[in-house]
């Protein structure tokens, strides 16, 4: 992608430099960006990009298994639980803008022996009441940067579920063509063995030499060392697939389905859907609002604060007493405090709370390239696998009859070994890169998946975090049952 596509950069920071009342204006964030042509005509409709793709390979068991990874998966409940922390410390913030009151109670008993023995009681009730006043939205501010860090979470958790439902699917592929892989081994083994049992029968009747025979028993071996690689391979790609799921690496899992011969058209849609679907793009949104307003606190933070402060009390002798309210004390107290020197520490604050905001500009700016690079990258990457599957598909056809060929050639003594050998392992190249294209080819179109921002189910995000925060307090509710040691 050359200069003249996109100009986000330079763009971004001259939009978000003009605001000055809200960190940044939520309209601020369409038209920022200019879109090449060239993309928009790759698109070529304006389908929306898809949701639900994991249901498009028609594989349940992979389907199921996604499930059950996102219920017991710690990195992703790990983020989970962050996202559930950053929603209190949200709402714990916004109290701060609500008066704050407090009751106390207090007992006493005192003993005077002379010159006279004297016992007296004392209780006391009493309610505090403060507020500080919100006037310059300095609270106001703290209390939207604990927001926006919940946005942040939320979003983040959101990602690391994607990502982590592209990962596993992945995986599940990688396993199919190791397990396929195993299986061409497997047939090479017999081929090769079948080889060398006409290259013996013709040795032992003096039609071929003996090395001929030590050139293919060396082919033969060598592909029954391959195959017990590509075993080893298989039980390393189950095992992977088995710490998603947070299970014991134990190479014993069942993997079905097969990689798809065909794969359907890219239903991308306008470029801009990246802007509102990407869950990185959002948590930098969410990043950049956070940064706003605390350089908004910090600035505010310079100003007087207005608080009024109400206490009321009632003392007593006897305790039955209290409720009577015949002794009640109260004042009302309004008071301004103004920071006047500190070091320089609250202006310094602003400016470094100015700056981080600054920077944050920055991220979200490359944040946005780094987006549509990963789409174009993906999009460029898909025709050629495209291209490069029919090219293979073609050579694997033919590789495989050349084999069949020379080895019926080779028996009639109408070419050499080594003719035989090169076919032999031609075929066995073409076959293995014909496998592992088209497992490129399915990994690289989740990937643009991922980049585009498509879910792999076809809920949306509200639903997907009331349905997460239901499995967590449900599965809280089962520690605490089970003196909070997990079955």
């Amino acid at each position: 992608m050359n200069t003249s596509k996109i100009w986000a950069m330079t763009a971004l920071t001259i939009m978000l430099s003009a605001c000055s009342s809200l960190p940044v204006a939520e309209d601020e964030f369409s038209g920022i960006v200019e879109i090449n042509d060239n993309w928009q005509a790759v698109a070529g409709n304006d389908t929306a990009v898809e949701n639900g793709w994991l249901d498009n390979f028609a594989i349940e068991p992979l389907s199921k298994f996604v499930r059950a990874v996102l219920l017991n998966n710690p990195n992703y409940n790990e983020v989970a639980l962050r996202m559930r922390s950053a929603g209190y410390t949200a709402d714990a913030a916004s109290g701060r803008l609500l008066p704050r009151v407090g009751a106390n109670f207090s007992a006493s008993r005192t003993s005077v022996e002379m010159p006279v023995e004297n016992t007296s009681n004392s209780f006391s009730l009493g309610l505090d009441a403060s507020w500080e006043i919100d006037l310059w939205g300095k609270l106001s501010a703290s209390a939207a940067n604990a927001k926006s860090n919940y946005e942040v979470a939320k979003y983040d958790f959101y990602g690391a579920r994607l990502s982590l439902a592209a990962q596993v699917t992945q995986s599940w592929f990688d396993v199919i063509e190791a397990n396929q892989q195993r299986e061409l081994s497997r047939r090479t083994v017999k081929n090769y063995e079948r080889a060398t049992g006409i290259i013996r029968d013709r040795f032992e009747k003096g039609l071929s030499s003996g090395l001929d025979l030590r050139l293919s028993i060396t082919s033969l071996e060598a592909a029954k060392a391959t195959e017990k690689q590509r075993e080893t391979d298989l039980r390393i790609s189950l095992r992977r697939l088995e710490l998603f799921a947070g299970r014991y690496p134990s190479a014993n899992i069942d993997v079905s389905g097969k990689i798809p011969d065909e794969l359907d058209e890219i239903p991308i849609g306008i470029p801009l859907d990246i802007l509102e679907r990407r869950p990185d793009l959002q948590s930098a949104k969410a990043r950049l609002f956070s940064a706003g307003y605390r350089a908004q606190a910090a600035e505010k933070a310079m100003l007087p604060s207005i608080s009024i402060t109400a206490r009321g009390s009632n003392t007593s002798e006897e305790f039955g007493e209290l409720l009577k309210f015949d002794n009640v004390f109260w004042n009302l107290v309004g008071g301004i405090t103004q920071p006047i020197f500190q070091g320089g520490q609250l202006r310094y604050a602003a400016k470094a709370e100015q700056l981080n905001f600054e920077a944050q500009k920055q991220n979200y700016a490359q944040t946005l390239l780094r987006a549509f690079k990963e789409v174009e990258d993906a999009l460029d990457y898909d025709r050629s696998l495209a291209d490069r599957v029919q090219h293979i598909e073609i050579a694997a056809q033919n590789a495989i009859a050349a084999e069949e060929v020379a080895l019926e050639q080779y028996s009639q003594g109408l070419i050499t070994i080594s003719t035989l050998l090169q076919s032999q392992r031609s075929s066995l190249t073409q076959q293995s890169q014909l496998l592992s294209i088209k497992k490129q080819r399915i990994n690289n179109r989740i990937s643009l998946y991922l980049s585009l921002g498509g879910d792999f189910t076809t809920r949306s995000l509200p639903d997907v975090l009331e349905n997460e925060t239901v499995r967590m307090e449900l599965n809280n509710k089962g520690d605490e049952e089970n003196g909070g040691i997990s079955s």
